[in-house]
């Protein structure tokens, strides 16, 4: 364990590597996982400290955990091992890419941020405008009932980790609703939701609205839903969105199905993350109150904004190389950097972080530059801020910080380097608002 530990130490980029798997063949039969010295138990060991001790650069993909799920695959292959050390058998290479390809999108910001669920035969069984709140299938003394709850129970922790949790369901607002308020073994509350919708509009118009609302690209989302139509047809008028079809899947199996997709990252959690659900919510409100304002520029200058600026550091580093990862739609170029990477550039890493009288964000955002002096110029390496402060002027103070800080040190030009996508929209807006040359 200290040798790889060692050898991580030496290494600044972001690294994916597997966790050691089990023994071809194990040393003493089946005791070899539950005595000390059995070579099972010592992989095991050896993995737990490194898990234990992992630096925050360093991605593991638990082995044990993909042999366990993919049971009609065989792991192991004793001929193919002795031919090549390919210690697995050709049947395993498609989880095992799977898996690797979901933590590779986590780490470059394309992991999967909105869940938006069905709620009939999704997250109780039955249906709710027919058969009422005590006629649905959810209670803890039937099997059906129960795997409703597990599944409740799975999705309250995504919501709990940051994944905004939405729901889609073509029903009466108040009958669904009093399911979440009334029904006595529910998981699920209503304050779990970031966005909650039930109506008869059809279910693609509900999540484009759900997008605007949250201020977050389709591409983000996640459709999960028992109906093989309604899925077709968000899956053709919304191809950006993945989307789940649970009606060939037992209750007990949706945790399972979702799951086998990879499509969350959870490495590096942050406070941010934890409070994502409650500043949606409270972006929902910030929302409606500025469609109701006279004078926008008044109404924000009332909301009484504080813009805080600070050097990376210890506290904040693994927010902002978080925020760096993402694909956003105000972010200069797809360059990320590893925690290692910004704390070695610490002088030349701002950190932004924003609050009103409304809510603390937290960190918003992060610059990252560097000084070409031959040129006197101040070269932006990447600048990226979070969805939910657009149009705040924030944008605004940064630019004319950055200028004042050029000027400090007697350069006369910033440089950006940017990488028109068909993501970043909102920063190629605001560029040529400040009549910036975009060179491609």
């Amino acid at each position: 364990a200290q040798l790889w530990l060692n050898a991580w130490s030496k290494i600044e980029r972001n690294i994916i590597q597997t966790t050691f798997d089990p023994p071809l063949n194990p040393g003493l039969s089946s005791e070899d996982s539950v005595r000390y010295g059995g070579y099972l138990h010592f992989v095991r060991l050896v993995n737990s400290i490194l898990v234990e001790k992992l630096p925050n650069n360093v991605n593991l993909i638990d082995i044990e955990n993909l042999i366990f799920n993919n049971k009609e695959a065989s792991w192991q292959d004793s001929r193919l091992f002795h031919l090549t050390k390919q210690p697995f058998n050709m049947e395993t290479v498609p989880p095992l890419a799977k898996s690797m390809c979901g933590r590779i999108a986590g780490m470059l910001g394309m992991a999967k941020k909105v869940v938006v669920v069905d709620l009939d035969n999704t997250l109780w069984g039955g249906i709710v405008g027919e058969d009422g709140i005590n006629g649905i299938k959810l209670d803890s003394n039937s099997p059906e009932g129960e795997a409703y709850l597990n599944f409740q129970k799975y999705l309250k922790k995504l919501s709990a980790n940051g994944i905004a949790l939405c729901a889609c369901s073509k029903n009466d607002d108040k009958i669904a609703k009093d399911v979440f308020k009334k029904h006595k073994q529910i998981i699920l509350k209503l304050e779990d939701f970031a966005v909650f919708t039930a109506n008869y509009e059809d279910k693609a118009k509900n999540i484009k609205a759900i997008s605007k609302t949250l201020n977050l690209g389709l591409d983000s989302f996640v459709f999960v839903d028992d109906s093989k139509i309604e899925c077709s047809i968000v899956k053709k008028i919304l191809p950006e969105v993945f989307v789940i079809n649970l009606d060939s899947a037992e209750p007990s199996e949706y945790i399972k199905k979702i799951e086998s997709y990879n499509l969350f990252y959870f490495k590096n959690t942050t406070k941010e993350d934890l409070s994502r659900i409650q500043s949606y919510q409270k972006l929902k409100k910030y929302e409606e109150a500025k469609s109701n304002a006279g004078d926008i520029e008044n109404f924000l200058k009332e909301l009484k904004p504080k813009i805080y600026l600070e050097k990376v550091n210890k506290s904040n580093v693994v927010r902002a190389a978080q925020l760096l990862a993402k694909t956003n739609q105000f972010k200069f170029n797809s360059n990320i950097y590893s925690e290692k990477e910004l704390i070695k550039f610490k002088n030349k890493t701002i950190v932004i972080s924003f609050k009103d009288r409304m809510q603390n964000y937290g960190i918003i955002g992060a610059v990252v530059f560097s000084d070409k002096k031959k040129d006197k110029a101040l070269e932006i390496e990447n600048w990226v801020m979070s969805c939910r402060v657009f149009s705040r002027r924030i944008e605004n103070y940064m630019m004319n910080h950055l200028i004042k800080e050029a000027k400090k040190i007697k350069f006369n030009k910033i440089n950006f380097k940017f990488y028109k996508t068909e993501k970043n929209v909102y920063l190629q807006s605001f560029l040529k608002k400040l009549k910036i040359k975009i060179e491609q």
